[in-house]
């Protein structure tokens, strides 16, 4: 079974977390903040912001896709009160059909996520200093790491392949899951991911969205086997989109020659050779 023709990924509007969260320096009283970030993830609200950044993302897929009612197959949403904030408000009161899927919910940040930035390096230098090295892999402090948010994704994709083959479907999702998403969608090695995920023009900011299809959008009649296309669009500024908004072609699944993984081992050097061994023995041997 094929995966669907037009897959839409829409993050959610800017949340109130989302202030306190994102710089230290917010405007914000103490209380206020503390308050913010001692409430569950899950019922964070959207600012008036983030309203409206829901209200032009909809505008945004009628105007460019057609009535979000009729495009559309499937919709589905994390049960985060900021996703489903953001699916009202893009869709309309009237809009019917959402389905609120577990497995779509933010990356949990676990006690890490608890605290301002700040008391995140004081308290967690370990894992402040791991998640800048280690982007990908690290597990954070009674959270998940970014693999396990993608195993969500790829059981997920299960029930894309099984429900909404050759249809087109709009997910009302977070960042993080987003970001697990395009890792596989892209096809994208680890390193590939944490460059892209530093790239400033590749910003996954509220609202984004982020349009995968299988079909050429320069000849509707070539639908291919995989997801071959992509764009980014920031619906409340269009021409500062990533790629000027514009269809890029992703690769096929790729094969690699054993070059080419000594050339990518060759980016990770070594801190171990025979020389080396050699001299610590001699070290480690010398008596006194």
């Amino acid at each position: 079974m094929a995966m669907p023709k037009n897959l839409v990924f829409v993050r959610h509007g800017q949340s109130e977390a989302n202030i306190v969260q994102k710089q230290d320096d917010h405007g914000l009283s103490n209380a206020l903040a503390a308050e913010i970030h001692a409430r569950p993830d899950w019922q964070h609200r959207l600012t008036d912001e983030g309203i409206e950044q829901a209200k032009n993302a909809g505008s945004w897929l009628r105007h460019n896709l057609g009535e979000i009612a009729v495009y559309f197959d499937g919709l589905y949403l994390s049960p985060f009160v900021r996703t489903r904030e953001t699916a009202a408000y893009l869709g309309g009161n009237a809009l019917s059909g959402w389905t609120v899927d577990d497995r779509l919910v933010e990356r949990s940040w676990g006690v890490y996520g608890k605290m301002p930035r700040a008391e995140q390096r004081a308290q967690f230098p370990m894992t402040a200093d791991e998640k800048r090295k280690n982007p990908w892999y690290v597990r954070l402090d009674g959270g998940e790491s970014m693999p396990d948010v993608y195993d969500r994704f790829r059981d997920f994709q299960g029930t894309l392949h099984r429900e909404q083959a050759d249809r087109n479907v709009l997910i009302v999702s977070h960042g993080d899951f987003i970001n697990a998403a395009r890792y596989g969608i892209e096809r994208m090695l680890p390193e590939e991911w944490e460059e892209l995920d530093t790239n400033q023009s590749y910003v996954l900011k509220n609202c984004t969205v982020l349009h995968y299809s299988r079909q050429n959008p320069d000849d509707p009649t070539d639908v291919r086997d995989k997801i071959r296309w992509r764009r980014y669009i920031y619906p409340d500024n269009p021409a500062e989109s990533p790629d000027d908004g514009a269809w890029v072609e992703l690769s096929e699944r790729r094969r690699y020659t054993g070059s080419d993984l000594l050339k990518q081992a060759a980016a990770s050097p070594r801190l171990v050779n025979d020389k080396i061994v050699a001299v610590e023995n001699q070290s480690n041997n010398r008596t006194y």
